[in-house]
């Protein structure tokens, strides 16, 4: 191991390792640990890739800064939608590029990534240090895939953990009460329609009546539009049908006739379909008319559905496919708000023969007497 002392008082540390008569070396470490981390992992590497007959290769030198860019825009801006791209370029020019930005990708140590974690904490909360990192992570990931690093430093490094939090949601008297303050509010029928249904705002408005099928009283779910205009998707790449009650069913028959074919769209302000993103500004002036309700976001009325369906008695797995969850993981969020949750399992939690009750008061003060079993 080769240690320098630089002029500044600092030590690093370098390790070497010979591929054929080729010698590679680490970079500099603050750490011996890191140092010898470096050499086991090129070492695994190396014979592993050996022993599949491959060869090996010393990696090629890039900064993170030019290889970020590369990443954003051949791989998310082609890929993902205008949300994702920009919400990703934000965290590369406020977060990732001023710390890691000049590093050579084969610099970066594990060391770095927890110094760059504790430093987030202190400034932002889990999620969005959580959010930051899985960025970072994925850059690196992919330098690996295209063998730009020969592992990635981060790998080792815990996820940082998100706080729980509880779904916030109106009861069956709250909607009640927003809904009848409402009732001559134009923007009425997308409340309820969202209310009933738990569509997200996007696609409430990117839905068009050539998706509404009064027949069968399905809604076809395949579109979204938002500040950065119309996309034939959804946000999971997938379609989904979901059931109209009668008084959705009765509310689009309305607003159907009473359009007469102006717009495509089925939610329209003034003649014209609906902005996204004054929704949410009519919204929170709606909760403040509407008196006695807690104060929720427009997503939350996703999160009302949920939680009154399962509330009535309905089945998760159904609830998944009207939701549009991929993993019912994100659906078991709700599944304790019904009531029958767990009820079954009562009959395989006696762990003993019947209790002679009687003996039971005799407890208090007294914890030395035992039960006595019939």
């Amino acid at each position: 191991m080769e240690r320098v002392t630089r002029k500044n008082g600092i030590t690093r540390y370098r390790e070497s390792i010979y591929v054929g008569n080729k010698k590679l070396n680490s970079p500099y470490f603050t750490k011996i640990t890191d140092a010898r981390a470096w050499k086991n992992r090129f070492e695994t590497e190396k014979y592993s890739i050996l022993a599949h007959g491959n060869s090996i290769h010393k990696p090629k030198e890039m900064i993170l800064a030019d290889y970020a860019n590369n990443w954003l825009n051949f791989h998310i801006k082609t890929s993902c939608t205008t949300k994702t791209y920009l919400c990703y370029f934000s965290i590369l020019k406020v977060h990732i590029i001023p710390s890691f930005g000049s590093y050579l990708l084969t610099e970066i140590t594990e060391n770095d990534g927890l110094c760059f974690l504790e430093r987030l904490k202190k400034t932002h909360n889990p999620k969005g240090v959580l959010n930051i990192w899985q960025v970072l992570k994925t850059i690196l990931l992919r330098a690996k895939r295209e063998k730009l690093i020969l592992s990635n430093p981060f790998e080792n490094i815990r996820k940082p953990r998100t706080e729980l939090r509880g779904e916030v949601f109106w009861e069956k008297q709250e909607i009640t009460q927003f809904l009848n303050c409402m009732i001559n509010d134009p923007l009425y029928p997308l409340y309820f329609i969202a209310l009933h249904t738990g569509m997200r705002l996007a696609e409430l408005c990117g839905l068009k009546w050539d998706r509404v099928d009064f027949s069968i009283n399905q809604i076809l779910v395949t579109r979204t539009r938002d500040k950065h205009g119309l996309r034939d998707t959804t946000k999971n790449k997938m379609r989904r049908v979901i059931p109209m009650t009668s008084e959705v069913r009765a509310i689009l028959v309305k607003l159907h006739n009473k359009q007469n074919q102006i717009s495509p769209y089925v939610f329209t302000f003034k003649g014209k379909e609906i902005d996204y993103g004054h929704v949410y500004r009519f919204f929170q002036i709606a909760q403040k008319n509407a008196t006695m309700i807690k104060k929720i976001r427009f997503h939350d009325l996703r999160h009302t559905f949920a939680t009154n369906y399962m509330m009535n008695g309905g089945n998760v797995f159904e609830l998944q496919k009207i939701l549009g969850h991929t993993k019912i993981d994100m659906t078991l969020r709700y599944a304790h708000f019904s009531p029958t949750h767990l009820q079954s399992s009562t009959k395989f939690m006696v762990m003993c023969n019947e209790i002679n009750t009687e003996a039971l008061p005799q407890l208090r003060g007294h914890e030395h007497i035992l039960i006595k079993y019939k």
